[in-house]
């Protein structure tokens, strides 16, 4: 039996402990939030202890794998104390809330030798990304990428939410599809409010085989749609939208995509969570890695100072280490 905890039950947090709850070998042994309001009717619906403590839980030797659901500051501590606890670790993105917070887990990982930690970037096990993904491979050199993600949010966020929690998929999914680095950006808002925020950001990455990219974020669009179209020397490549009716009424056609990111990827948070049991019971760490939270947060980080300063601005990294090569 894989002994896993949960450690934030938010919306997301909440989900996995559904999940990981009905895999087949799985005890979800306790829930952990502040909010007693929250863990409390989770862990008498799943059957588990309930604590209001996520660091003392992430800190648990009696546990196989750990689920970072808690907000983003707390993200580098409870992974930490994780690893030095001996569990796997599955940890919503970001790494970190910021580069600095996301390099001390990385040399934590690194100093223990072996990697642990599984990123919560779930479109790498989105169908329409996967076979995205293997179609790339037939249309050579890749010259350009357009990333677009919408939400169908009725109020403003922070631009610095926008950009580390929702732009920070595209950040990664850049990385992940086409190989290859982002090592300078330039980025654009667009129809600021009151707050100092924007509904629409646009991200220009220049790529290390030359190539470039768009990365693009809509905070307050019609629906929740996710797309990626790769130019390539060869042929191009585009995701495949996810199966709905069409309904036709009164001489229109109709397509309902709908505004909740749940169901546009909840076949991909399921086989994402899936995948992790199995990392666990083979002792083998798969998926998004470390590195690749902390790549995806360089980027992020690079886009808040383009924004800021209207300059375009170099994605500065270290050098990879060896154990995510």
């Amino acid at each position: 039996m894989t002994r896993i905890g949960i450690v934030g039950v938010g919306g997301m947090g909440t989900f996995h402990a559904r999940t990981l709850a009905g895999l087949a070998g799985v005890e979800v042994v306790v829930v952990a939030d502040p909010d007693g309001d929250r863990t409390e009717p989770l862990a008498r619906e799943i059957g588990c202890e309930s604590s209001p403590d996520p660091l003392a839980t992430a800190a648990r030797d009696d546990l196989d794998g750990v689920v970072i659901a808690s907000p983003d500051e707390t993200h580098p501590e409870l992974a930490i104390a994780a690893l030095q606890a001996g569990s796997y670790v599955l940890c919503e993105k970001p790494l970190g809330a910021t580069l600095a917070d996301a390099r001390h887990v990385v040399d934590a990982e690194v100093a223990l030798g072996e990697r642990r930690i599984q990123l919560g970037f779930m479109r790498e096990y989105d169908a329409a990304h996967v076979q995205l993904a293997e179609a790339i491979g037939t249309i050579g050199a890749i010259d350009h990428v357009r990333l677009v993600h919408r939400n169908a949010n009725r109020q403003r966020r922070p631009i610095e939410q926008i950009v580390v929690q929702s732009l920070v998929h595209e950040a990664h999914s850049v990385r992940f599809l086409t190989g290859h680095e982002v090592t300078e950006v330039t980025a654009f808002g667009a129809g600021p409010d009151g707050t100092g925020s924007f509904r629409h950001v646009l991200v220009h990455a220049r790529l290390s085989n030359g190539g470039h990219a768009a990365l693009e974020f809509d905070d307050g669009g019609f629906a929740y749609e996710v797309s990626v179209e790769v130019l390539g020397r060869d042929a191009d490549a585009v995701t495949g939208q996810p199966l709905r009716a069409v309904t036709r009424r009164d001489g229109s056609v109709d397509v309902h995509l709908g505004a909740d990111w749940f169901g546009w990827f909840a076949d991909a948070y399921r086989v994402q969570d899936d995948a992790w049991v199995a990392s666990i019971r083979h002792r083998q760490a798969t998926g998004p890695t470390t590195w690749d939270g902390y790549a995806a947060q360089a980027i992020v980080e690079a886009a808040m100072m383009s924004l800021e300063t209207g300059r375009s601005i170099p994605v500065d990294v270290e050098a990879r280490p060896d154990l995510y090569a």
